[in-house]
């Protein structure tokens, strides 16, 4: 067996996969709106297929709510699958 035959193996005996999926999708987030607006974001989430984001700033909030389909296209790309179907901004 091949090391990524074996670790893929692990993950799925262990249920650690879900798990694994959730904070890959998660750790996009930054990569996705940049420094400047994750230096605003308190915390985000996947939950099922919703991300929640947490933001310090009124204005911010408001503006990515404009940007949110923008924002889920992006993390699925980047996640190479449909990860996320909603964001909800908090």
């Amino acid at each position: 067996m091949q090391i990524r035959e074996i670790i893929e193996k692990m993950l799925d005996d262990t249920g650690l996969r879900p798990a694994l999926e959730q904070r890959s999708v998660e750790a996009l987030w930054p990569a996705v709106v940049g420094r400047h607006i994750e230096s605003y974001t308190r915390m985000v989430r996947l939950e099922g297929r919703i991300l929640h984001v947490y933001i310090n700033s009124a204005a911010l909030k408001e503006e990515l709510g404009y940007l949110r389909e923008t924002l889920i296209a992006q993390i699925n790309r980047m996640a190479s699958r449909k990860a996320v179907d909603n964001i909800i901004i908090h």
